[in-house]
């Protein structure tokens, strides 16, 4: 069978060239062949395809073996060429040679054509081989280094003597060394603690020597070392990479240190999920304040109280009713289900306006000293939440002090470092705001110190504590990204420290009061959707009293009917977010919207409000108000919004 050979002549005779041709013929080639014979009709025929082997006469009228050389490797392509002439001489061929021609033959001694033709297509196949052995090796490493460098985890090779041989980039960064720093140093010099150094040495020469090992294929986790020095714990596995030689061995290197936080973490909060506590706590707490204002109201409704004496039974109702209402927040909190109203607040300015309220809360036995720190940086977060931490921390304070004693407050600002995250898990590395209290009291047993945070434990007496105080406070600060430590000793008193995560910028200034004088309404018609009927009253009187139209419905599918009988004339709805019939309050706001795009709506609900829509905000006072709401607020909002159409329209 012939071997088809595709091949070009640069020659001025046709006749050279169908001998040429010929030649090859006989020999068992099956030539597809071209004759060219200037370099312009060279360069097209370069360009056209690829050529298996290339002849070229030494010398032609103005062109010759020489330019053919330069055009062949000026345009890159690795074809061979061999110097085909009646009349060159041995000098003249060695220069070719030297330029780059594989070889020459005489055109009157065509007896070496086939052989060099069969050596140079045996050597271009074997050039093409090393080339797509070398180009397939370089994939290879590409993707090999793509993905040691593209992995997550730290990927760490040595050799049989226990030296570096590979470091990818999550290495680098976890670490803190750089690839050229670790190469062929010994691994365990670098990473491994000095106490776990000899244990390293001996089991990688064990397994040399025995081809045992305890680890190898296995999930560990262990101590490292970082390039600062600091310790950490890491999950690893090894493997052995197969090879000829000496054997290497592949460290698959996982820092879990976040891990590790969090399963503290997760052990703090199984603590404290104690449903049974909770119930019993908030069912008594509640049955207390609900004795309290049925006892008053039965008396006022009863006559059994006149004059003054029925203003202070009001009085001692609505305490109770904000009691409730406080006791609520607290479960929220400690929940971490009540939304945050969240501003850039400066700490030294909220501890400085409860300073008053909590001196009369402290009593005179207690001397309470504030100690603020100068250039605080702000704090992200809700000024109500952090008054409600530093008042339940007072309280406690209070009470480990019933002959008195010394409350001290201060604010610091602290930079902490990954050492100190290493000591204390639930840390973090930054800048923080730290809120000291201090006391004088009789401490905490540390028998105890680990359950205090859990919800209604408490070592007061009946009565004296509901044991929500320090869980509040827990629930709040992690709501806040912060943490909090506890130092105490028996006797001689305890110290809260809150860190809270800085932030550089400006603090929000204190909002004044709101007056006496509620916002009144101009006629607009307002649908209350309300599946209390208590409070559904309490919500249309009210706004019927300042000046507002009142369309009543006790659920979602009244509240369409409502809106459809009236001619859905609705200036604005205010619902509740949970009713009943399957129609939440944000469903029937989308299915009049739709219809009526002008409308606006404050929602309403006693917790805090979840939804899915990322794009949809719940903004207190704005459109969302929190159960139980004061008639300020409820007016100040209803009329807020209604102006805020009109000025877009």
């Amino acid at each position: 069978m012939s071997k088809p050979i595709r091949v070009l002549i640069v020659e001025d005779s046709e006749d050279d060239a169908l001998l040429l041709v010929r030649r090859l013929a006989r020999s068992g080639f099956d030539p597809a062949w071209k004759r060219v014979e200037t370099a312009e009709s060279l360069r097209a025929a370069l360009g056209e395809q690829a050529w298996d082997i290339a002849f070229s006469d030494h010398s032609m009228h103005g062109f010759g073996s020489r330019e053919a050389l330069r055009i062949v490797k000026a345009q890159g392509h690795d074809v061979p060429l061999v110097i085909l002439s009646g009349a060159v001489g041995e000098e003249e061929a060695v220069a070719a040679m030297q330029a780059g021609a594989v070889d020459y033959v005489r055109k009157d001694n065509l007896s070496r054509l086939i052989p060099v033709v069969e050596r140079e297509l045996r050597a271009a196949q074997e050039r093409r081989e090393r080339r797509k052995a070398e180009a397939a090796q370089r994939e290879i490493q590409a993707r090999k280094s793509a993905m040691l460098d593209s992995a997550l985890d730290c990927i760490v090779t040595i050799d049989h003597e226990g030296k570096v041989f590979d470091w990818n980039s999550a290495a680098e960064k976890t670490f803190g060394y750089r690839r050229a720093e670790v190469l062929g140093k010994e691994l365990a010099a670098l990473v491994i603690p000095p106490s776990l150094q000899e244990r390293h040495r001996q089991g990688l020469a064990r397994y040399l020597s025995t081809g045992q090992s305890s680890i190898l294929g296995k999930r560990i986790e262990m101590a490292a070392l970082r390039a600062d020095g600091t310790e950490f714990p890491v999950e690893l596995s090894i493997t052995r990479v197969p090879t000829e030689g000496a054997p290497l061995f592949t460290g698959f290197v996982r820092d879990i240190s976040d891990r590790k936080r969090l399963e503290g973490q997760v052990r703090q909060f199984q603590k404290m999920e104690s449903i049974g506590q909770l119930a019993a706590g908030v069912a008594h707490d509640f049955n207390n304040i609900l004795a309290v204002i049925q006892g008053h109201t039965d008396m006022v409704l009863g006559g059994m109280v006149e004059g003054s004496d029925v203003e202070e039974a009001l009085k001692q109702v609505a305490a109770a009713a904000k009691r409730g209402a406080s006791l609520t927040r607290q479960l929220l909190a400690f929940s971490r289900k009540e939304e945050m109203q969240t501003e850039e607040m400066s700490l030294n300015d909220v501890v400085s306006g409860m300073t008053r309220m909590l001196g009369r809360l402290l009593g005179a036995e207690v001397a309470l000293q504030f100690v603020p720190a100068a250039n605080l940086p702000a704090v992200h977060g809700d000024v109500g939440m952090i008054e409600q931490v530093l008042l339940n921390l007072a309280v406690n304070a209070r009470d480990a002090m019933p002959r008195g004693g010394q409350l001290i407050i201060s604010t610091a600002a602290r930079t902490m470092d990954d050492a100190y995250v290493q000591r204390n898990p639930e840390g973090r590395a930054g800048q923080f705001v730290c809120l000291g209290v201090r006391d004088t009291g009789c401490g905490i047993a540390p028998e105890i110190l680990p359950r205090i945070f859990e919800p209604f434990f408490t070592t007061k007496e009946v009565g004296k504590g509901t044991g929500l105080g320090l869980a509040t406070v827990y629930g709040v600060v992690k709501q806040h990204q912060g943490w909090l430590e506890v130092a105490s000793q028996v006797g001689q008193g305890t110290t809260f420290n809150v860190f809270l995560p800085a932030s550089y910028e400006a603090a929000t200034s204190p909002v004044e009061s709101h007056s006496s004088a509620l916002p009144r309404g101009r006629g607009e018609t307002i649908l209350v959707a309300e599946d209390e009927p208590a409070l559904l009253r309490l919500a249309a009187r009210l706004l019927q009293n300042l000046g507002y139209e009142v369309l009543e419905a006790a659920s979602g599918a009244q509240a369409i009917e409502a809106w459809e009988r009236h001619g859905r004339k609705v200036d604005l709805l205010l619902t509740d977010l949970v009713m009943p019939d399957g129609l939440t309050g944000r469903e029937l706001a989308k299915k009049m919207e739709l219809r009526e795009s002008g409308l606006r709506v404050i929602y309403t609900s006693g917790y805090s409000p979840e939804i899915s829509e990322t794009a949809f905000v719940f903004r207190e006072g704005t459109n969302f108000l929190q159960k139980p709401y004061d008639p300020h607020k409820l007016a100040k909002a209803v009329r807020d919004c209604l102006d805020s159409k009109q000025a877009q329209q």
